[in-house]
């Protein structure tokens, strides 16, 4: 199944390692199903943002981008995800500490679900070090439209999209894509499969 949605889609968001490590071989075997240039968003391990809630989280987080920096062979490697509990709130100090912990080579997308967070204290820490606010769009959250670095990372969680909703998007990320900004997206796996749809139509394929 990989190797055919590769050839629909240019990236694809794993939310296994959220819930496992993953391990080298899996993220080899992974690279050599698709083509160059197929990027991996890896959500970052529920050790790091749930249990120790990116607090003296260092070695783990030391260890998950060693095992996801394989895929960097063939330019695999997307953003990594930080997606944070909906009950954990706005901590600045702490989220300069975890920011300082990222390599220069790795790109963060912070996925914040309290509302405290939504504020331009945030949004400098995040410009400071380079790191993209998540704009997740779900039935009870509208994302703000800000970008805090060179690209931007939405993930589109609603149940349903009319064609309209997608073309909003749509006419946003062009106008990003526009200036320069790179653009991660992704609809929100469910059992319909609905979500390629949404998908194609984002990307402007019709078959």
């Amino acid at each position: 199944m990989l190797s055919f949605y590769a050839k629909q889609f240019s990236t694809v968001e794993i939310n296994h390692s959220f819930y496992r490590m993953p391990t080298e071989n899996l993220l080899l075997q992974w690279a050599k199903t698709v083509p160059e240039g197929f990027r991996f968003a890896l959500k970052a391990n529920q050790q790091i943002t749930h249990i120790q809630r990116l607090r003296n989280c260092e070695s783990t987080l030391k260890r998950f981008l060693e095992v996801a920096s394989v895929l960097n062979d063939g330019d695999h490697l997307g953003p990594v995800l930080i997606q944070l509990p909906p009950t954990f709130k706005f901590d600045g100090p702490l989220l300069e500490d975890f920011l300082a912990l990222r390599p220069p080579t790795f790109h963060f997308a912070f996925e914040v679900r309290h509302a405290s967070w939504y504020t331009e204290e945030t949004y400098a820490v995040l410009r400071q070090n380079e790191t993209a606010l998540c704009l997740s769009e779900t039935d009870k959250q509208t994302p703000p439209e800000v970008l805090t670095t060179g690209f931007t990372y939405a993930r589109l969680r609603l149940e349903n999209y009319t064609p309209k909703q997608v073309a909003v998007w749509r006419k946003r990320f062009d106008s990003w894509l526009g200036k320069g900004v790179d653009v991660y997206a992704y609809f929100k796996h469910e059992d319909a499969g609905k979500a390629p749809a949404y998908a194609r139509q984002l990307v402007g394929k019709t078959n």
